[in-house]
């Protein structure tokens, strides 16, 4: 009788074996890889995102750098006729030295020359990420560029036949990533 009671009590006490806690850490596994690969998503898409921001910050900062430099004048020409002529792009990611982020001096005597060198050193790969960071040439999909549209009643390159006043119109565009990313700002200058 002892004896099938030790036997009735190791039957019906559970435990767990080998097999079945190798099947739990596998399950538990593949949902530790879920999660990582959902943060990892989660940090490109905060990368993009920041990437976005300071697209719009940049292109923002050109629009504003027109309307306070429009008057401005390089020898006998106006700010805003040299541009339209002109216009102002960076083709590739530079390779410039990310260790320090250049700071324009402005050394130019003019307000052209000093604004082409501040948007180039705000355009460079120091402040806004491209595709060719990683290697060693730029993406030439990664284009930063500005033109301006000289709106005017007659001898301009766009005619306005209700335009009474000359108009400038700018549109900065910034393409990033490698091209996937483009945020395109249109504005009135004048």
């Amino acid at each position: 009788m002892i004896g099938a009671a030790n036997k009735m009590k190791k039957t019906s006490e559970k435990g767990i074996s080998i097999l079945e806690a190798l099947v739990s850490t596998a399950i538990i596994g593949i949902g530790f890889v879920a999660i990582f690969q959902m943060v990892q998503y989660s940090v490109r898409s905060i990368d993009i995102s920041g990437e976005r921001t300071k697209s719009t910050y940049l292109t923002g900062m050109l629009a504003e750098d027109l309307y306070s430099y429009k008057d401005e004048e390089k020898g006998s020409d106006k700010f805003m006729d040299i541009i339209e002529g002109s216009p102002w792009k960076l083709e590739t990611c530079d390779k410039t030295d990310t260790s320090s982020i250049p700071l324009p001096d402005f050394t130019a005597s003019n307000a052209y020359d000093n604004q082409i060198e501040k948007w180039n050193s705000r355009f460079s790969k120091n402040y806004i990420k491209c595709s060719g960071d990683s290697g060693a040439t730029g993406s030439t999909k990664d284009k930063k560029k500005l033109n301006i549209f000289k709106i005017c009643h007659s001898g301009c390159a766009v005619t306005l036949s209700q335009a009474h006043d000359t108009i400038y119109m700018g549109r900065s565009e910034v393409n990033m990533m490698g091209g996937g990313k483009t945020k395109i700002l249109y504005f009135q200058v004048k």
